[in-house]
């Protein structure tokens, strides 16, 4: 294998923090995921974060060691943000493709949305993503055969809130988009809705190769036990820039949506299971509830009955197993309860559950055909 190219077409980044990550197996994933490029057109550059470009070295097999472009960053955060920041403060590429250590990227991935961004122009190529258990991930849930020309709004975006794909590095850079580096979960929220909000172009990398989501860390940040407002420091936090505030309504609702139905409510019946709720812990969900409400535009409107009676249950501290079985009566998504919303008018809203509940099928049966086809391939 021979030495890393110094002016690469594209940074595939890799951060890491830990020498019991599987980083030769990312690595060696990278390489693959480059297969068919130019010569010099994909460069792999791992970020230590935490540790020496020394104890990086000797997580690789000899054979990698001169090919892979190490850096060192300050030992600062706890987060992948210092080092994602650093890398794209440093990079020469025209394109970054940030991958975590304990995840790896299939044969061709990153030549096929190079191909995809140099024909098309893109600011973004949005992968598909697969996971190596039995999970699921039908994001972005976009318009019926929509994969072009993406819209962050019309194709709900918001719902797919991770950094991984193809990033066009001046995009980036023109707006001055960084990764949180003060919230210790969540630190790619406000990078990813920025970019949505600005990116020229947005394409979606339909189908495989795209990215495989490991199962197998043990010390992921995203995984420890929160409380409800660590859980919501960062999109509270973006509720609060005024890029954010100054958007339409459409997209602050959009993404203030996503927010509350993915992370407030399952982190609200997480810290109500935990043994450790009460009336103090209630309080301050009801208050951030009422934060996401405030920038969120028409965005009450759009939650379904069920996620309107669990809120006013949370508002008026009702008892904590009257609470549960609320919040497991909204995880109930083929009810009436879930699917419509209290105000009729609203019923066929976009951001609406009926309309989400048929985009997301539609897109589960993409994702369960793209996925045999990949199984096809192997």
């Amino acid at each position: 294998m021979v030495e890393h190219s110094a002016h690469p077409l594209v940074d595939i980044v890799i951060p890491v923090h830990s020498t019991s990550r599987p980083l030769a197996r990312a690595v060696a994933s990278a390489w693959l995921a480059a297969r068919g490029a130019a010569p010099g057109q994909c460069r792999v550059t791992v970020v230590a974060h935490h540790l020496t470009g020394d104890q990086v070295r000797e997580m690789l097999p000899p054979e990698h060691r001169a090919a892979v472009h190490v850096l060192e960053c300050e030992d600062r955060g706890t987060t992948a943000a210092v080092p994602r920041n650093e890398a794209l403060r440093r990079t020469t590429a025209r394109y970054v493709s940030f991958l975590d250590s304990d995840d790896t990227l299939d044969p061709g991935a990153v030549t096929r949305w190079i191909g995809i961004a140099e024909h098309r122009g893109s600011d973004l190529v949005m992968p598909f993503q697969h996971h190596e258990n039995d999970r699921v991930d039908i994001t972005p849930i976009t318009r019926p055969f929509r994969s072009a020309r993406l819209d962050p709004v019309r194709d709900r975006l918001a719902y797919r809130s991770t950094a991984f794909g193809l990033v066009r590095v001046s995009a980036v850079r023109a707006f001055g988009i960084e990764f949180d580096e003060s919230v210790v979960t969540g630190e790619d929220q406000s990078f990813v809705m920025r970019l949505y909000s600005v990116a020229g172009r947005i394409d979606y990398a339909v189908g495989g190769p795209g990215l495989q989501m490991g199962a197998d860390a043990t010390d992921r940040v995203s995984r420890e036990a929160r409380t409800v407002r660590e859980v919501l420091a960062a999109p509270l936090k973006l509720g609060k820039q005024t890029w954010f505030t100054d958007e339409s309504q459409s997209f602050r609702t959009a993404c203030i949506l996503k927010y509350i139905r993915v992370n407030f409510f399952p982190a609200v019946e997480e810290m109500a299971r935990s043994g450790s709720w009460d009336s103090t812990c209630a309080q301050d969900a009801a208050a951030a509830f009422s934060q996401l409400l405030e920038v969120a535009g028409r965005g009450k409107e759009q939650l379904s009955r069920a996620d309107c009676r669990a809120a006013r249950l949370l508002a008026r501290g009702a008892e904590q197993n009257e609470l549960l079985g609320a919040l497991e009566a909204r995880r109930r998504f083929a009810t009436p309860a879930a699917l419509l919303t209290e105000d009729p008018r609203w019923v066929l809203a976009r951001q609406a559950p009926l309309r989400i509940a048929a985009a997301s099928a539609a897109q589960m049966v993409r994702y369960r055909l793209a996925l045999a086809a990949r199984r096809t391939r192997l």
